[in-house]
């Protein structure tokens, strides 16, 4: 995703575009931080989140609350089995807890030579997912690239060949199949592929867990209720032995996950008012005055707007949720040529985020000197926020200087003619 990219003068150039425009025209929907933004005020500077201090416990989202529009229960729920912890409880190679909630996690990239403790842990997860990895244990080297880049395709990550975060979480939720352990409501939220699997089993038969995305919040257990209840099961929300065996015997009913189709129903339905739309405009910190001149020029057509920047995604994630917009657009380098990203994950694509990809790829074609590649992508900024989003990634980074104006036009018109006529 370039994240090596940072060009010392960027930002200046950037900002002296923006505000050059701003001076020759007259903005009357407020600051670049719209007026939703108003109770972030304290934590922000031109858009910017301040992080927390408080270090997230392995694979803890950054802000359970606000992934599936509910919030998760302050305790452990019993029911089923009258169960007390999660089944498949195992201890990894590290020693810590091998759960969703407590895993440890790389603290720094693993790279080519990194080696040690964490190094040999990645390597067992990628052995059990079926990946060969014969470099000395401890020791990242050259089939582990491998098998690391052959990962983050098949998951719709950035194909970097290093195990970032990100990458590292996606390989731990990995380990989990469907039936392997006692699924539930938990604070932080259980996440996996096994959550994931759920969703669409529970989708595919007309219960609509929210988007398909890994995490088990209050919308994916307010489904399982609803499927329990109708098959004469507890509907304590907790899927255990026997509502699994009920999710694999029913498997298969309808091709298309109920999420899809009520996202196109409400696409279609939606009052297509350009007053009435709100889009949050996210960045990396070096992209902050061109999220800025998007912004304005959305407000400009009369759309409520906010920008935001930071280098972490899931905090943009978190605050664009709490904007509660129609739109997120994501700004961001790339290491790879210009490509517009859609969240595509757990054998679920968005609709509607593919579609406004497809509006902003005809309208930047004429604009850049590459060819636009459109991709499903499972990116933090994908997956976590709740509003219909594209990632736009462009290299080398002085395209964002030299087209970021026309950008911003043509974005604003894509964001519209989708509105109007999303072609669902």
């Amino acid at each position: 995703m370039g994240q090596g990219i940072r060009p010392p003068s960027l930002g200046r150039l950037l900002g002296r575009m923006v505000w050059t425009m701003q001076d020759d025209c007259s903005d009357t929907r407020g600051d670049s931080t719209g007026g939703r933004a108003q109770d972030l005020d304290r934590q922000t500077e031109r858009g910017r989140v301040a992080g927390d201090s408080t270090p997230l416990r392995g694979n803890e989202h950054p802000d359970s609350d606000s992934l599936q529009e509910r919030r998760a229960s302050p305790e452990n729920r019993r029911g089923e089995a009258e169960v007390s912890a999660p089944e498949g409880h195992h201890t990894s190679s590290l020693g810590e807890e091998d759960e969703p909630w407590t895993q440890s996690q790389p603290v720094l990239k693993l790279a080519l030579g990194s080696q040690g403790q964490q190094v040999a842990d990645l390597q067992l997860r990628l052995s059990r997912l079926g990946y060969r990895i014969t470099d000395p244990n401890a020791l990242f080297s050259d089939t582990t690239q491998v098998a690391i880049t052959l990962f983050q395709s098949s998951r719709g990550l950035p194909t970097t060949g290093e195990c970032d975060p990100t990458t590292w979480r996606s390989i731990v939720e990995a380990g989990y199949h469907f039936g392997d352990r006692v699924l539930y409501l938990h604070n932080p939220l259980m996440r996996g592929d096994d959550v994931g699997e759920l969703q669409v089993r529970l989708g595919s038969l007309g219960f609509d867990p929210g988007r398909v995305d890994g995490y088990f919040g209050e919308s994916t257990q307010l489904a399982l209720m609803e499927f329990q209840a109708n098959l004469a099961l507890p509907a304590d929300g907790i899927c255990g032995p026997s509502t699994i065996d009920e999710l694999k015997r029913l498997f298969g009913r309808s091709k298309e996950h109920i999420h899809g189709v009520r996202e196109r129903e409400y696409l279609r339905n939606r009052t297509r008012s350009s007053k009435e739309l709100s889009v949050v405009i996210c960045a990396v910190d070096e992209l902050a005055s061109i999220a800025d001149l998007f912004s304005l020029r959305l407000r400009q057509s009369g759309v409520t707007s906010s920008s935001l920047h930071d280098t972490d995604q899931s905090t943009l994630a978190q605050i664009a949720n709490s904007l509660r917009g129609d739109v997120s657009i994501h700004l961001d380098f790339s290491t790879s040529g210009a490509q517009l990203a859609y969240y595509s994950g757990f054998s679920y694509s968005s609709p509607g985020g593919e579609q406004l990809a497809k509006f902003l790829a005809r309208n930047y074609a004429h604009l850049l000197p590459t060819t636009l590649t459109l991709k499903g992508m499972t990116l933090p900024i994908l997956r976590e926020t709740k509003m219909l989003t594209v990632a736009v990634q462009l290299s080398p980074a002085s395209i964002w200087v030299a087209t970021g104006p026309q950008l911003a036009e043509a974005t604003v018109q894509a964001i519209l003619d989708f509105t109007n006529n999303p072609e669902l």
